[in-house]
């Protein structure tokens, strides 16, 4: 199973980036779904800069894409599917400020 991130033909602009190596400032290429890399110029291996695991907390294939996720991960589950149910809800009823507030009203029940 591949989900959109690690499907490069998904990806965008920025998805293969750049970072310098915290140790000796050499450009590491990394793609975004790299979690480490090594440097090529002094072994030095570090973390991703860039890496987002915000996709595990709600996706239904989490861990088989990356594995047991991190406790702190899976306690904001709750918190990024309702922040990502009120950004969808204020974008369909754009100005319409009664409903919106109607509508968090009602969320603060689920």
């Amino acid at each position: 199973m591949k989900c959109p991130g690690q499907d490069m033909q998904y990806w965008k602009p920025g998805s293969i980036f750049e970072a310098k190596c915290p140790k000796c400032g050499n450009e590491v290429e990394f793609f975004k779904d790299d979690p480490t890399r090594t440097c090529k110029a002094c072994g030095h291996r570090f973390m991703n800069p860039n890496m987002d695991f915000g996709c595990a907390a709600y996706c239904p294939f989490a861990e088989q894409c990356v594995g047991n996720l991190p406790p702190e991960l899976m306690a904001q589950k709750q918190d990024l599917i309702k922040d990502r149910v009120a950004i969808e809800m204020k974008r369909y009823f754009k100005q319409d400020f009664k409903r919106i507030g109607h509508a968090t009203r009602v969320a603060r029940h689920a």
